[in-house]
């Protein structure tokens, strides 16, 4: 770079992109890095509230996943898959009444969807198929 030239800076979709992978990769590193095969007790639950609340998750929402979790599994060995399919099944029930189907009012043009999700997850699938729907539609 010389001397005239200033450091490219980054949109905020890449800083969002950005943020979003990091949080996800903590997730998935933090979940293994506990539980890989140990007995599930008051550490191990304290480190899994910290681990969510440091990923953005919130504290509320963490205690409430954490204290879910801990109830049937408390004592038992347990392995980071199935935190991560517990805490998903959680996150999928937590989010579920607001879920609603998706109405798009053909009288304001244009509509804009935004759709934020890690790298990997599938947006653009997902964006794709429903280009497809609203189309034929």
């Amino acid at each position: 770079m010389s001397v005239n030239e200033s450091p490219k800076k980054s949109g905020w979709l890449s800083r969002l992109r950005s943020g979003l992978q990091r949080s996800s990769s903590k997730l998935t590193e933090g979940i293994t890095g506990i539980f890989t095969k140990r007995k599930l007790d008051d550490a191990a639950l304290g480190e899994l509230e910290e681990l969510l609340i440091a990923t953005d998750l919130g504290p509320a929402t963490a205690m409430r996943l954490v204290a879910e979790f801990g109830k049937n599994r408390f004592g038992k060995d347990i392995g980071d898959q199935e935190v991560r399919e517990s805490l998903a099944a959680q996150v999928a029930e937590i989010l579920q009444p607001y879920a609603v189907p998706l109405a798009i009012d053909s009288n304001h043009k244009p509509f804009v969807v935004l759709m934020t999700g890690v790298n990997g997850v599938g947006k653009t699938t997902t964006i794709g198929k429903l280009a497809q729907h609203y189309r034929r539609q």
